[in-house]
C-alpha cells in the first residue's frame, strides 16, 4: 500500500509538477525548451478555466534538480516538484471459498468478518450489529469516492452499490455530460484518463467491499454500509503504480462529482505540495490509511496521512484481539483512531473473495461508518462526521498513547442521538509554571448536564492571545487524557524551548461527548519566565573566536550580515570541513540549551553534523544531522546533561560528491540557561 521512507524517491523522467500564480506560462516553454502537457484545476471542475497546477515536460538531457531550482526562483512560480511515482506494496492475498449455512444476521455476515462481529473475542469489533439497527445506509445517501486501483463494478456483491453517472450513456463513445471524460458511467480511470475504472489488481475491490459490499443478499459478504453510493476512481494501474498527475486527476474528479467522503488506502514518504493543494481544495472528509511500517508518524511521516488538514482523518489497524497490528503505523498526535485491519475478508475481482491485511483494510471500515453517519443524519458536515468517528471510539489501553482518540472505531456509538453537550468543570486552572512549561488541570465533568455519566473526552488549546469561541480553532491543541469518571483529576502540559523574554500562554478548555457536542469554553492563563542567555554570538564582528577548517569561511551574507558558511566545492575538495566553537563555561548553569540558525543549500551526497564535546575536543557526541534544504530554520538542543561543564560545539560538513548552491550557513548562535541560586 505504501512506498516507505527507506526506498529511493522514484520520479517520472523529465517531468515537473508546478504551481503558478497565473495560467499564462508561455515563458516556461521559452526558458526551459519544454512544454506544458497538462493543466490541473483547484476549482470545482476537473477542466475549468482556472488551472493553477501544471505538468511540464522538459527536453531530453535537462538536469532535473537544476531545472527545479530555476523554476522555483521564477516570478509567479509558487513551487516546482518532481512528478513522483507511488507504488502499492506487495500484498499477501488468501482466497476464500464462501458457502454453507449459518445463523447470520444479516444472511451474508460471514463468520470471518470479525471486524463486524467478533465471536472469538466478543466486543473486539466495531459493534456493527448495533449500528445496523439504526441504519444500513442509503442508495440516495452520500457519494463515497474510493480513490484506489479501481473496483470490479461487475462483482455481484458490489454492483448494486456502485453509483452510476446519470449524465452519461454507457458505451456510446460520447462525453454526454461534457466533463471531459468519455463513458465515465461507473467512475473514472485517472491513470489512463478514461471512463473505465475496472480493477484488476484487487486492492481497490477489497477496499470497496469492506465499505459497501451489498448486505443481506444471501451471498458472499456484507460491507459496513449495506446500501451505498460508491464512486470508483482508479489512480493505480494494474501493476500497482501511479504518479502525481494521476492522483491530481483522481482527486479533482471526486471534487467535480461532489463526493462527501473519500477513501484513500495509499501513500508515500514524500510530501508533495500539489497533492496537498488538491486535498485542501476538495470539500469533504478524506479518510486515509496510516501505513504499514510499524512506525511513529510523528517522527517519520507518510502522506497523505500526515497532511496538516482538518479534512484529513488517519486510521491505524487493530487485530482480532483488539491490539495494534504489528505492522500498523501510529502517532499520538497524527493518527485519529484505529480500526480492524488484520486478516480482513472482502471482495476481489472476478466475483471472488479473500483475506488481506494492512491499514488499507482498516481505512475502509472507518469510511463505511462515515457513510452510515452521513445517511442517518442528512445535512451533517464533514467536520461533524469526523467528530463522531473520533469521540465515539472504544478506549483501549493497548493504543491509548498511539492515537489522538486512544480508541478503536465503534459504529453504534458514532450513530448516537445526542444534542446535549457535557458540562464544563469549575476548576480549569494553572497548577504549575516555569520557564519551559505550564501545567493545566481540571476535574472531569459529566455528560448531558451531569445526567449521563462522564464526558467522553477533553480538548485543551493554547495560544499567545486570549482564547475565545471565535479563535478557538486557530489555537494549538495539546494532548489530553481520555475521560473516565466524573470527579477524576486530570492535567495536560504545555512545553516550550527556552525563550529570552517572559511569555504569557493562554489556554482554553472544552469537554466533549461521544458525538462531538462541546461544553462552554473555560480559560486560564500561565506566565512562563524568561531564560537568561549565557553565551551568544551573531558572528557580525570582523573577527571570530570560532575556528573553521576546509571550506568553512567567515563571510558577509547579503541578507544577514556576517555568517559562517561552508562554501560549495567540487569533487576534488573531498571529505571533511569543520567549524569549531571556543569553549563555553557552563559552571553554575542549570537547564542548558543550545540554539542557532542554519540553512543548507546543496544537492545530494553532502552530510552536515552537529556535535558536542566536554573534554576539550578529544571526544565528540553527535547531537544531530542537518537535512532540511533551502530554508532557514532554528536548530535547538537540550544540553542539560552538560550543566556545570565546559563545552564546545562543532559543525562538520562531509562532501561525497559535487556540491551545488550556497552550502551550509550558520548564524545567531546562543546558549541559554538558568544560573543556580547561591548556597545559603
Amino acid at each position: 500500500m505504501f512506498q516507505t521512507g527507506s526506498e529511493p524517491a522514484e520520479c517520472v523522467p523529465n517531468e515537473v509538477i508546478l504551481k503558478v500564480d497565473s495560467p499564462d506560462v508561455a515563458l516556461l516553454d521559452d526558458s526551459f525548451g519544454g512544454r506544458v502537457i497538462e493543466r490541473f484545476s483547484l476549482g470545482p471542475s476537473l477542466r475549468s478555466e482556472s488551472q493553477e497546477i501544471l505538468r511540464l515536460r522538459l527536453e531530453e538531457g535537462r538536469d532535473l534538480a537544476e531545472s527545479l531550482k530555476r523554476l522555483t526562483r521564477m516570478p509567479g512560480v509558487q513551487y516546482a516538484v518532481p512528478n513522483h511515482v507511488l507504488r502499492l506494496g506487495p500484498e499477501a492475498t488468501q482466497f476464500v471459498e464462501l458457502g454453507g449455512d449459518g445463523e447470520w444476521v444479516p444472511n451474508d455476515l460471514h463468520p470471518d468478518l470479525w471486524g463486524l462481529r467478533n465471536s472469538a473475542s466478543p466486543g473486539a469489533d466495531i459493534s456493527a450489529l448495533e449500528a445496523w439497527k439504526k441504519t444500513t445506509g442509503s442508495r440516495q445517501g452520500p457519494l463515497i469516492a474510493v480513490i484506489d486501483s479501481g473496483a470490479d463494478y461487475n462483482h455481484p456483491d458490489l454492483r448494486a452499490n456502485i453509483a452510476t453517472n446519470p449524465g452519461e450513456i454507457p458505451g456510446d463513445g460520447i462525453d454526454n455530460d461534457g466533463n471531459g471524460v468519455v463513458d465515465d458511467y461507473f467512475g473514472y480511470n485517472a491513470i489512463d484518463d478514461n471512463g473505465d475504472p475496472l480493477d484488476r489488481r484487487g486492492h481497490g475491490s477489497h477496499v470497496t467491499g469492506t465499505i459497501a459490499a451489498v448486505g443481506n443478499n444471501g451471498q458472499g459478504v456484507v460491507g459496513v454500509n449495506w446500501n451505498a453510493r460508491i464512486l470508483p476512481i482508479k489512480i493505480f494501474n494494474d501493476q500497482g503504480v501511479t504518479t502525481v498527475d494521476a492522483i491530481l486527476r483522481g482527486i479533482a474528479y471526486a471534487r467535480e462529482r461532489g463526493a462527501l467522503i473519500t477513501s484513500n488506502s495509499w501513500g508515500g514518504a514524500n510530501f508533495n505540495p500539489a497533492i496537498y493543494d488538491a486535498f485542501a481544495a476538495t470539500p469533504g472528509l478524506h479518510i486515509t490509511a496510516a501505513g504499514n511500517d510499524g512506525g511513529d508518524l510523528s517522527r517519520v511521516p507518510a502522506y497523505p496521512a500526515n497532511f496538516p488538514l482538518d479534512s484529513i482523518l488517519t486510521v491505524g489497524a487493530t487485530n482480532r484481539d483488539d491490539e495494534p497490528a504489528v505492522f500498523s503505523n501510529f502517532g499520538r498526535s497524527t493518527v485519529e483512531l484505529f480500526a480492524p485491519g488484520r486478516d480482513i475478508l472482502s471482495t476481489l475481482p472476478g466475483g471472488k473473495y479473500g483475506l488481506k491485511s494492512g491499514t488499507s483494510m482498516a481505512c475502509p471500515h472507518v469510511t463505511g461508518v462515515a457513510g452510515l453517519v452521513a445517511s442517518a443524519f442528512p445535512g451533517i458536515t464533514p467536520e461533524q462526521i469526523k467528530d463522531r468517528l473520533i469521540f465515539s471510539t472504544d478506549p483501549l489501553s493497548s493504543i491509548s498513547e498511539m492515537s489522538i482518540s486512544g480508541g478503536r472505531l465503534n459504529a453504534a456509538r458514532a450513530l448516537s442521538e445526542d444534542s446535549v453537550p457535557p458540562s464544563p468543570p469549575n476548576d480549569f486552572v494553572v497548577t504549575s509554571e516555569d520557564a519551559r512549561s505550564a501545567r493545566f488541570s481540571w476535574t472531569g465533568s459529566g455528560d448531558d448536564g451531569w445526567t449521563s455519566g462522564p464526558a467522553t473526552a477533553f480538548e485543551v488549546r493554547v495560544s499567545d492571545q486570549p482564547i475565545t469561541e471565535e479563535n478557538w480553532k486557530q489555537a494549538q491543541p495539546l494532548s489530553t487524557p481520555r475521560a473516565s469518571e466524573i470527579g477524576q483529576y486530570h492535567h495536560t502540559v504545555f512545553q516550550q524551548t527556552p525563550q529570552r523574554a517572559e511569555k504569557s500562554v493562554y489556554a482554553g478548555f472544552k469537554a466533549v461527548d461521544e458525538v462531538g457536542n462541546r461544553s462552554p469554553l473555560r480559560t486560564a492563563e500561565a506566565r512562563l519566565a524568561a531564560t537568561p542567555v549565557v553565551h551568544s554570538d551573531s558572528f557580525d564582528e570582523p573577527s571570530s573566536r570560532w575556528q573553521g577548517t576546509g571550506r568553512w569561511q567567515h563571510v558577509e551574507h547579503p541578507d544577514r550580515g556576517r555568517v559562517w558558511s561552508c562554501q560549495p566545492a567540487g569533487r576534488s575538495a573531498g571529505t571533511f570541513a569543520r567549524l569549531t566553537s571556543p569553549a563555553f563555561d557552563l559552571s553554575g548553569v542549570q537547564n542548558s540549551f543550545l540554539r542557532f540558525e542554519s540553512r543548507q543549500d546543496f544537492e545530494y551526497n553532502n552530510l552536515v553534523y552537529v556535535d558536542v564535546s566536554d573534554d576539550g575536543g578529544k571526544r565528540w557526541k553527535r547531537l544531530d544531522r542537518l537535512e532540511e534544504h533551502g530554508v532557514w530554520g532554528a536548530r535547538e538542543y537540550d544540553l542539560s546533561a552538560y550543566d556545570g561543564k565546559s563545552v564546545q560545539i562543532q559543525i562538520s560538513s562531509e562532501t561525497l560528491a559535487t556540491k551545488v548552491g550556497e552550502g551550509t550557513i550558520i548564524d545567531n548562535f546562543e546558549l541559554l540557561g538558568t544560573k543556580k541560586a547561591p548556597a545559603v
